[in-house]
């Protein structure tokens, strides 16, 4: 997936663009090895020359003052399978189509573990003369405009997060990009545990193993997470309606008692889990289903080998008996007990195979009905895998400056 990022330049003279550009066209950065060239253009000029075209553009219209420039970036995430060169012509795209009648600088860094493109555009038009100027809402075009061409390429992007309280800001847009928000964790496991809860309870639980609890009261409208890392956030502030209170709460009810609503099941935003959470439901259903069977079967074999113990118990000592028919009841006996012995060591076989057999159903097929907390705590870190969530102290205000400067690391 691919992120576009403003960056500002406070500082606006032709000193301050030639110091941009030269940043931009480094060689080590720009040099790919893979395609063995350098990855700098230029849309409407020449990357190579774009200094010298821009000043002359400016001064052809008498306007080398005021915004020299722009900056932007395009970052893809460490995780796409992408080459310089691939990015590079995505670039190229998006910027002829984001700054038409504008002269761009594009230039791609190969020497990051993400690849990234910058984009240096040139404020006065060569077409019209007219300056370049931007609002507001320039950037979330510009972000829009970038995710339809990676799609076009094949390419994943960002979902969009409409609804459920205040926008994203600019910071955890970039975090979510590179797989660093906390948030998204948070979102994550939210979905892991809705997968293998029925109700209330069962999600604050599942939750806690997580390492998460919860401010869930009738009093209050929202409901807040406190992560392990830490941090806590409302529900608004994960950008999809699913995970308010009112949806959640609406959607366990409906798990726990499916038969008391009337007619269609309202619309609560997880309609794909609930399904997840049935699927469930009749795995354990038929796992319980053979371990009765596995029971039923050791039982019928009990009962056989009862019988057959009874039948020898039934051989007493008669003493008056004569020698020969003693001879060969203690013959009888003895190939009885020796018979007993091979019996006993196919009964602990049985039933050990069959322990085995529980444990390894057990261990595929969690019983989450049953009471132990032990037993349940250890079957639902098995299945959430809590160990595998690391959190770290990744800072995601929702409060940062706008205006913050992009870090020169890209």
């Amino acid at each position: 997936m691919a992120t576009i990022m403003y960056i500002p330049e406070h500082r606006q003279n032709r000193f301050a663009m030639r110091a941009v550009i030269n940043y931009c066209v480094q060689e080590y950065k720009i040099f790919d090895n893979k395609s063995n060239r350098q990855l700098i253009s230029g849309v409407n000029c020449d990357g190579a020359n774009s200094f010298r075209e821009f000043m002359a553009t400016k001064k052809v219209y008498g306007k080398d003052n005021g915004i020299f420039f722009y900056h932007y970036a395009q970052s893809f995430s460490p995780t796409e399978k992408i080459t310089p060169e691939q990015a590079h012509e995505i670039a190229l795209e998006f910027a002829e189509k984001a700054w038409a009648g504008h002269e761009v600088l594009v230039t791609t860094h190969c020497d990051a573990n993400h690849i990234h493109s910058h984009f240096v555009i040139n404020s006065v038009s060569f077409e019209s003369g007219m300056k370049l100027r931007q609002s507001p809402s320039t950037l979330k075009h510009l972000r829009k405009l970038s995710d339809e061409i990676c799609v076009a390429h094949g390419l994943s992007v960002l979902q969009p997060y409409e609804g459920g309280g205040k926008r994203m800001s600019t910071r955890e847009y970039r975090a979510r990009m590179k797989g660093e928000s906390w948030k998204q964790k948070l979102a994550n496991d939210i979905d892991k545990a809705m997968e293998f809860s029925g109700s209330k309870d069962e999600f604050i639980r599942s939750m806690s193993i997580l390492g998460y609890h919860m401010t869930w009261t009738d009093e209050r409208k929202y409901l807040t997470f406190h992560c392990p890392n830490g941090k806590s956030c409302r529900d608004i502030k994960l950008h999809d309606e699913k995970y308010l209170k009112d949806n959640i709460e609406r959607e366990l009810l409906q798990r726990e008692f499916p038969d008391s609503s009337s007619g269609e099941k309202q619309p609560t935003g997880w309609e794909d889990s609930r399904e997840l959470y049935e699927q469930h439901l009749r795995e354990r259903a038929l796992s319980k289903a053979e371990m009765q069977r596995i029971a039923d079967s050791y039982s019928d074999i009990s009962s056989g080998l009862s019988s057959l113990a009874g039948a020898v118990s039934k051989i007493v000592d008669n003493d008056s008996e004569d020698p020969d028919e003693r001879r060969k009841r203690i013959e009888a006996e003895e190939n009885g007990s020796a018979l007993g012995a091979v019996l006993g060591l196919g009964i602990g076989l049985v039933t050990n195979a069959t322990a085995v057999s529980q444990a390894e159903t057990l261990k595929q097929e969690p019983d989450y009905e049953q009471e132990d907390y032990k037993a349940r705590e250890e079957i639902l870190h098995e299945i959430f895998g809590a160990d595998d969530y690391d959190y770290d102290d990744y800072d995601d205000s929702e409060d940062e400056d706008e205006d913050e400067r992009f870090s020169m690391t890209l």
